[in-house]
Parts: structure tokens; C-alpha cells; sequence
């Protein structure tokens, strides 16, 4: 079995405020934790400093959305820690694309704490269909695979 290219790693600090009342960080957090390296990796793919929606209205129109998330959680985690959110393009369709992320701690080693997927669908936001992903950006999308 081959390694995975991981373009992006996020490392977030794992915050007091992240727990619940069952003493583990709770399971929103690693939703939002998915979102800040989904965000990054976005940055990336587009070559941007920030996803802005003023910028994509000055543009085409034409900016990501997302349709679908879901996370496996395998080991709870606790504050203080430091997660590390491994993030790629996992497959790419005609209107939308799927993103795998692999999230670690560095309590727990090597161990996958969590796993988490999602679905962004290509729209345009001046006329809210969906679109097409167009040559230029199926190329920036495979480069992140």
C-alpha cells in the first residue's frame, strides 16, 4: 500500500474551551478543525491570502460550497494537546469534489484520532446554480491529490 500525499497539515492547538461535560474535546471541534484546514487548503488550491466573498463576486462568481461533511471519531482527545489535520482532494467529479482529512494528536502518537470527509459542490454565486469544473480548475484540484 502506498503513502498518501498530504499537501496540507494544519497543527491547531487544542483549546480549555474544546471540552464538554464527558472531560474530551467535543465532537463540533473536530468538525471546525476540519473547516480551518479545508479553508487552507482552499487558499492553496486558488493561490489566495483568504476565501473572501467580495473577491469572488469581483471575479466570475465562482467559488466552492459545502454540500456534505461527516467525521469518524476513533480517540478522544483532551486539552492540552495539539492536533495536526491532514488534508488532500480526494476526488474530483463534474460539479463537485470530495476532501479527505486525517486528524492526529501529538499525545497519541502516529494514532488516527479522527477521520473526516466531505463534498463541495462548484457554484456560482451571482446566479446560485451549481457549475462545472472547468479545465483550469480541475488542474489546480489535481494538484492536490
Amino acid at each position: 500500500m502506498t503513502e498518501k500525499n498530504w499537501p496540507v497539515t494544519t497543527e491547531i492547538p487544542v483549546l480549555w474551551g474544546d471540552m464538554d461535560a464527558f472531560g474530551h474535546v467535543n465532537n463540533i471541534i473536530y468538525l471546525k478543525w476540519c473547516e480551518t484546514s479545508r479553508v487552507e487548503l482552499m487558499c492553496k488550491i486558488w493561490d489566495l491570502g483568504a476565501l473572501k466573498m467580495a473577491d469572488v463576486l469581483s471575479e466570475n462568481g465562482m467559488g466552492p460550497i459545502l454540500a456534505n461533511s461527516s467525521a469518524n471519531y476513533r480517540i478522544p482527545v483532551v486539552c492540552p494537546d495539539t492536533i495536526y489535520v491532514k488534508t488532500r482532494i480526494k476526488h474530483i467529479g463534474n460539479t463537485s469534489f470530495g476532501i479527505e482529512q486525517q486528524i492526529t494528536s501529538k499525545n497519541n502518537g502516529s494514532k488516527i484520532v479522527a477521520e473526516a470527509d466531505s463534498v463541495m459542490v462548484m457554484i456560482n454565486y451571482k446566479t446560485g446554480e451549481k457549475s462545472q469544473i472547468d479545465d483550469d480548475n480541475r488542474k489546480n484540484l489535481e494538484a492536490f491529490t
